[in-house]
């Protein structure tokens, strides 16, 4: 994790590898098809989130084979208590900022697997969220207050707030639904 305790892009790509073993049991090619599909359509091809052995995984006491399938080439990988843990304490890491490509790929993994945490748990996620997106409106804000007249640069200063305005009206309605 950086020192504000965001995660790292490597962090990222284990949310979505335990993230995936949490909904079934999987083997490790049906793993790293998932991660790589997923994090390529949020955020295109990456080398900064190339996939993670799951060696290392395993080493770590996260992953484990389930028993019934030892003997096989491929066999299928689930979830230990302590990847469980190790998840949702990943799940509950700071977003550094929104707009980055990591952010939005963090955002887009805590979403798809939110329904993991508890009711407060995810109603803390989804404020950060808010916190964040009202930041970033406001940069946008002070920004365009800044700006000379009427030029280009404000009109596409206008398109992002009010994408922004669209999305924290999309996030308050999100709030009342999922949690």
């Amino acid at each position: 994790m950086y020192r504000d305790n965001s995660l790292v892009p490597i962090e990222t790509v284990r949310i979505a590898a335990l993230g995936a073993l949490a909904t079934k049991p999987r083997t490790y090619g049906e793993i790293a098809a998932d991660v790589r599909l997923f994090t390529s359509r949020i955020v295109g091809p990456s080398l900064d989130l190339m996939g993670i052995s799951i060696e290392l995984l395993r080493a770590e006491g996260v992953v484990e084979t389930l028993p019934e399938d030892g003997d096989q080439k491929d066999p299928r990988l689930t979830l230990t208590p302590s990847g469980h843990e190790m998840l949702l304490r990943l799940l509950q890491a700071p977003i550094r900022t929104p707009n980055t490509e990591l952010s939005r790929l963090v955002v887009a993994l805590k979403m798809r697997f939110l329904h993991l945490l508890t009711p407060p748990e995810r109603q803390e996620q989804v404020a950060l969220l808010r916190t964040l997106t009202t930041a970033e409106r406001l940069r946008f804000v002070e920004l365009e207050e800044q700006s000379d007249g009427a030029n280009l640069f404000k009109d596409w200063l206008s398109l992002q707030i009010q994408l922004l305005d669209i999305r924290l009206a999309w996030i308050d309605g999100f709030s009342k639904r999922c949690c």
